[in-house]
């Protein structure tokens, strides 16, 4: 158990909103808007490094960031961690990237990483899946109402909170991050 407080520093008003139901309200989390310059790379670790050594940098306290990725087989992987300027680009027309009859199947990963000033360290978490033919769902936000998990037949964006915390890579990531830190 830690006895450090941390804060997890996003400008995502839908990830404060899934941080602060996953671990029960502020508690022992704070909550952080510091704006971060994200660097864009495929790989998703070297991304997630970055982005909390640059928010440690900024508000020089124990800080937590997240980067997601979405990896679509047809599409030899991409988006991957440049998912959000992709999202911001075409949003949902991301569904038709994949032609019909091809294999439409992917994964949804996280990556955590927490930074105390001495250390950086990162939990990775992915969820096998595929991505929707069409958009479903009004929960969640970005790529939710495109991403199907494995053994699911809803999206994200169509299953209640708790129900994508549970399995979803960022909800794993945060259960690995709540054991690791005594959250």
């Amino acid at each position: 158990m830690t006895t450090t407080a941390w804060y997890y520093n996003t400008t995502n008003k839908a990830k404060i909103r899934e941080a602060l139901h996953f671990f029960g309200g502020a508690g022992r989390l704070g909550i952080l808007q510091h704006p971060i310059t994200e660097i864009l790379d495929t790989d998703l670790e070297k991304v997630v490094l970055a982005k909390a050594a640059a928010a440690y940098s900024a508000v020089r306290v124990p800080v937590i960031v997240e980067h997601g990725a979405l990896c679509i087989d047809f599409l030899n992987g991409l988006p991957g961690s440049l998912v959000k300027p992709t999202w911001m680009a075409l949003e949902e027309r991301l569904c038709h990237l994949v032609p019909s009859g091809q294999p439409r199947t992917g994964k949804a990963l996280s990556a955590l990483c927490y930074c105390d000033g001495r250390r950086r360290e990162v939990i990775l978490r992915k969820v096998e899946g595929e991505l929707a033919p069409e958009p479903r769902g009004k929960g969640g936000f970005h790529w939710d109402p495109v991403f199907i998990p494995r053994g699911e037949t809803r999206t994200l964006a169509e299953m209640e909170l708790d129900e994508k915390l549970r399995i979803s890579a960022t909800g794993q990531a945060f259960a690995e991050l709540r054991q690791r830190l005594g959250l």
